[in-house]
């Protein structure tokens, strides 16, 4: 088996918005500062039989802005008008990235192994059953490759961070108004 090279410089991006970036300057929401882990990996009702580790926060990000992965995946057409959706829930939204370090517990993970369920019925696939969650679930979780070690090969590669990524480290790429960043999902048609 070769082993993969490892990657020198990996850039992080996350999705936010200006009230949760002035938390993670300030620690208002949290008490705590920086882009810290908080939405669990798998949520504890799935995943039974896996790592407490599994049920962890993390934050989740992407490999770069626009992961054509996301964007232009004929398994997935919706994936990133869902992504965008989700996030759209201010007024205003901004993406941030930052420089993953070693000491990082930064990991890729196989989205798909998830959204193949989810999306199961709407592909006339029959329904998704607890048991087939539960496969997928583990699936994914023992999909975690270190992120200087991933080479490229997941259809839908998602950024999973266990630990907080320090305020300093933080870049603002841009703040936009949510319909602005909704109409280009749209215009796109992705």
């Amino acid at each position: 088996m070769m082993k993969t090279e490892i990657a020198d410089t990996v850039i992080g991006y996350h999705y936010s918005n200006p009230q949760a970036y002035k938390s993670m300057q300030d620690g208002t929401n949290y008490r705590k500062v920086g882009l810290i882990p908080i939405k669990r990996f798998i949520r504890l009702d799935y995943g039974f039989g896996l790592p407490d580790e599994a049920h962890d926060g993390v934050v989740e990000g992407l490999l770069e802005p626009e992961p054509k992965s996301w964007t232009e995946n004929p398994e997935f057409p919706y994936l990133w008008r869902s992504l965008i959706h989700d996030i759209c829930k201010e007024s205003e939204i901004m993406l941030l990235s930052f420089e993953l370090k070693q000491e990082d517990k930064a990991y890729i993970v196989e989205r798909a192994h998830i959204d193949r369920e989810l999306y199961r019925e709407a592909k006339n696939q029959g329904r998704s059953t607890s048991e087939l969650m539960k496969k997928a679930f583990k699936q994914y979780w023992e999909s975690r490759i270190p992120v200087f070690e991933y080479d490229g090969s997941y259809s839908i590669p998602q950024l999973s961070i266990w630990s907080k990524i320090e305020f300093n480290r933080l870049k603002v790429e841009w703040v936009k108004p949510t319909n602005q960043v909704w109409q280009r999902v749209l215009d796109n048609n992705w």
